[in-house]
């Protein structure tokens, strides 16, 4: 079974290129490269990029920049469509866990 995040944010760090909007207490960066990496550790095997609107307000250019990170590709390929029409057949479960601290407890 795939496993599936549904609530990924990703944002690259704070500059005049790519301002924030406020500093929230999170890590300096999280790129769409560095979340995949991440997955890929934990055996995530897609997600939904999400633009962190507290940091980039209503400009989601980051997360859909990302969005071709992921095989799956954007939520509206065949493939995910695809994917998202089997869900109810398979008995999809979920369950939110918070992520591990940076001392990795």
């Amino acid at each position: 079974m795939a496993i599936i995040d549904s609530q990924v944010h990703v944002y690259e760090a704070n500059t005049p290129k790519r301002p924030w909007h406020s500093v929230p207490n999170w890590p300096d960066h999280v790129t769409g490269d560095e979340m995949v990496a991440a997955m890929d550790r934990v055996g995530v095997d897609g997600a939904i990029f999400i633009s962190a609107f507290s940091m980039y307000r209503y400009d989601a250019s980051y997360a859909v920049k990302c969005n071709g990170l992921i095989p799956a590709g954007s939520p509206s390929s065949s493939r995910s469509i695809r994917m998202i029409r089997r869900w109810p057949m398979s008995s999809p479960t979920g369950r939110r866990r918070p992520a591990p601290s940076a001392s990795g407890s």
